[in-house]
């Protein structure tokens, strides 16, 4: 008994597209939304600012945290003026410290001697997406999943 068959199969190129899988498509986009969303508990917090004034890129590859203190939280440790190796200078008024700043411009680098700031509260702290993907990679994967075959034609 003889048996033929043929098959008209999509290339690979239109089989990525079709389902959104190219870089930047719409699945990449879901995946790094999934990312920022799940994230939001493990960014350090104060006022709230650094977290809300975040943002996922155009083409949906990265999140960007635009404070002027993101890249000081990302790592945990102190950064500090290049010149006197200090964190932050006193703010007085009328003799009193109400508060502290840092030297617009100045470049400022990891503190020499290591020292980490205190930005830990619960799940709060450095390298949070990073952390968040360790406790949480398994959520995201099926939800991308989920996601992938909810377009499939």
């Amino acid at each position: 008994m003889k048996f033929e068959a043929s098959f008209n199969l999509n290339s690979i190129d239109t089989v990525i597209n079709n389902l959104g899988l190219e870089e930047g498509g719409d699945v990449q986009k879901f995946f790094t939304n999934q990312i920022w969303d799940l994230s939001d508990d493990y960014v350090p917090m104060d006022t709230g600012t650094l977290k809300n004034n975040s943002s996922m890129s155009l083409d949906g590859t990265q999140l960007i945290y635009d404070s002027p203190y993101a890249r000081y939280q990302w790592y945990g440790n102190l950064m500090v003026d290049l010149d006197y190796v200090v964190g932050a200078f006193p703010l007085t008024k009328n003799g009193i410290q109400v508060g502290l700043f840092s030297r617009k411009g100045v470049p400022k680098i990891l503190d020499p001697d290591g020292r980490k700031l205190n930005n830990t509260n619960g799940l709060r702290g450095p390298y949070w997406t990073s952390r968040m993907w360790a406790d949480r990679h398994e959520e995201i994967e099926n939800a991308v999943q989920k996601y992938i075959a909810s377009r499939k034609r």
